[in-house]
């Protein structure tokens, strides 16, 4: 009986591994993909934080800055803020205004993408 008991917690243990393992290629492979492409996002200055789609974009001192809306703990879509956090719904990671974490589970900051304002001001072009 014992040994039955512990045969099924090892192979649960394994499924759960393995599942954990396809998760993080998926989001992985996920990620690269989208930070290859180059997007086009109406920009309004007058918007601390705005979420578009894949990107949070933060104006602060009149400087703007692009980030990955993707938790950086399992690749959870960032989609809302509390006060001055960005909150991860799924695990509750927390990050700053700039991007660095502040309470985990996440341990990394959030990724810093490439953009500019078209030459109007009117949109942010994100992406290589």
């Amino acid at each position: 009986m014992n040994d039955r008991r512990t045969f099924l917690k090892i192979a649960l243990a394994g499924i759960v591994a393995f599942f954990v393992f396809i998760w993080n290629k998926l989001t992985l492979y996920h990620l690269k993909t989208t930070k290859q492409q180059r997007t086009t996002v109406p920009f309004t200055k007058n918007k601390e934080v705005f979420f578009a789609d894949q990107y949070i974009i933060v104006t602060k001192n009149n400087a703007t800055t692009v980030f990955s809306a993707h938790c950086t703990h399992l690749g959870c879509k960032i989609d809302k803020t509390e006060g001055d956090r960005l909150v991860c719904p799924c695990h509750g990671s927390e990050y700053d205004l700039q991007g660095n974490v502040i309470k985990g589970p996440a341990y990394k900051n959030l990724e810093v993408l490439p953009s500019q304002l078209s030459d109007d001001g009117q949109n942010i072009i994100i992406g290589a």
